[in-house]
């Protein structure tokens, strides 16, 4: 059974996939100005930099964006000769206004990567208006491949191109070019919105759910749960421009959703850098700036049969779950496992036979180059957005998480969560206990406090707690009470 789990009752908004109720991948977007992927902007060229073919683009938020020649239109315009010998020096000036899209987020101390080349995806179709090529999806059947280039070739004006994605197997053409129009109206919207704006500024941004349901909607998908009317109101209407019937249900429970379906305590596991697999062998995941490594060990688990029958079986069951954990925690760039050693070439192929059967329940561009000389495993995953440790996490001394510590602004969602489910309560007071770094980041902007107490009708009495790790309901009350046993327990 898949679903779809959606927390849009709140500030912080969180979209999860279940399959058989675990937690396969989990989408966070917070209040911010950062740009998200998919976002289209009207950006200004700030520094053309022709020692790395690239210019940075002012787009109106705290980073400039960073945008390479080879996502240009101008550039995919050249023949191949002509590619080679021009600078992105004659493509694009400083000063310029250009259209750009957000092709990868803000990572770290990088700004988002940009395309000039957009893109505007549907469900059958993904059409580039600047760029003329057409590809029709891997997971298409060979024989039916050719038919679908040459509707798509048939479609194209020779400057614009597309996706043919995996629904066209049975090549709906009708349905095809009604999408197809459709997309092309949106990028004439774009580009009127576009001309009545200053520069920079936002055009597009799409809906917190929009990139997950474009990922993860097919007919395998049960049902879709949402817990905010409006944004419930909004998926019914998308979801009904699919072929498909989606079961989309409002959640109206006084327990959060989240909790509900046990997706905050399977995010909670995703922290830590631990992972035990189901026969006492374990995995743990370290990750650096660079690169992953993921390190495969026996444990307790010894098996009744021979060593190498029990090596195998224990690093089909890691390479399964190692999968799973990379698509969850959403890793990316250079990944190397170091799986348990085994002598046998064929027991390396089956291994790397069962990574391969992984990769395909996964949307984000992988690739595997196996097993090096040294008998380390190495793979590839195209990064889109910032991984779950660096969204809820930031790197400290210590040893928390592996060297980590929860980011306030992960407190200070939660402490909204919390304050949204009591509200069904007659409580007038909670007293809560936090970290310590947390409640003197909350001291440091009253005003912050004051948004959840005003939004919930609740007051929140917040004193340092023991744990770096979690907020805690301490009491509940009235005001004066509450306040009261927080001074005897001060004495």
């Amino acid at each position: 059974m898949q679903q779809i789990v959606i927390n849009a009752a709140g500030m912080e908004k969180r979209t999860a996939l279940l399959n058989n109720g675990k937690l396969v991948e989990c989408v966070y977007q917070r209040p911010s100005d950062k740009p998200s992927a998919g976002s289209i902007y009207k950006g200004r060229v700030q520094k053309v930099l022709p020692g790395m073919q690239a210019v940075f683009v002012d787009i109106g938020t705290n980073k400039n964006g960073f945008l390479h020649k080879d996502d240009l239109p101008a550039f995919q315009r050249l023949s191949n000769e002509n590619k080679r010998q021009t600078s992105i020096s004659n493509l694009i000036k400083e000063g310029e206004s250009v259209l750009v899209q957000v092709a990868k987020e803000e990572s770290g101390d990088k700004g988002a990567k940009l395309t000039a080349l957009l893109s505007f995806t549907g469900h059958l179709l993904v059409y580039f208006p600047y760029t003329p090529h057409v590809g029709v999806s891997k997971k298409i059947k060979e024989s039916e491949r050719d038919v679908l280039l040459k509707w798509g070739y048939e479609q194209s004006d020779g400057q614009d191109g597309m996706i043919i994605r995996t629904g066209c197997e049975t090549f709906p053409e009708n349905e095809m070019a009604l999408e197809l129009n459709g997309l092309k109206k949106q990028f004439i919207n774009v580009e009127k919105m576009a001309a009545g704006k200053k520069t920079p500024s936002l055009i597009i941004r799409p809906p917190f759910y929009y990139t997950s349901l474009e990922r993860w909607l097919n007919p395998a998908i049960d049902e879709i749960i949402v817990d905010d009317p409006d944004v419930y109101s909004q998926i019914k209407e998308y979801a009904s421009t699919y072929p498909v019937t989606y079961n989309i249900r409002l959640y109206n429970e006084k327990e959060p959703i989240f909790k509900k379906y046990g997706v905050d305590i399977e995010i909670q596991k995703s922290l830590s850098p631990h992972v035990w697999l189901k026969n006492s062998a374990s995995l743990f995941i370290n990750a650096t700036e660079a690169l992953t490594v993921i390190d495969v060990n026996t444990g307790k688990f010894t098996g009744k049969k021979d060593r190498s029958k029990t090596v195998l079986e224990t690093n089909l069951l890691a390479a399964k779950e190692i999968m799973r954990q990379l698509r969850l925690r959403n890793f990316a760039g250079m990944i190397v496992i170091d799986f348990i050693t085994m002598q046998s070439n064929a027991d390396k192929e089956k291994v790397l036979e069962a990574m391969k059967e992984e990769t395909k329940k996964d949307s984000s561009t992988i690739i595997l180059y196996g097993f090096t000389k040294m008998g380390l495993f190495e793979l590839t995953r195209k990064k889109e957005r910032p991984s779950l440790l660096e969204t809820l996490a930031v790197k400290q001394q210590g040893d928390i998480m592996d060297g980590r510590l929860l980011r306030p602004e992960t407190f200070y969602y939660e402490l909204e969560r919390i304050a949204m489910e009591y509200k069904y309560h007659v409580d007038e007071a909670l007293w809560i206990e936090a970290p310590s770094y947390f409640a003197d980041w909350l001291n440091k902007d009253s005003e912050k406090l004051s948004v959840i107490e005003k939004r919930y009708d609740i007051t929140l009495l917040i004193t340092p707690g023991p744990s770096n790790r979690e907020i805690t309901v301490r009491q509940t009350g009235t005001n004066t009470d509450l306040k009261k046993r927080m001074l005897k327990d001060s004495d």
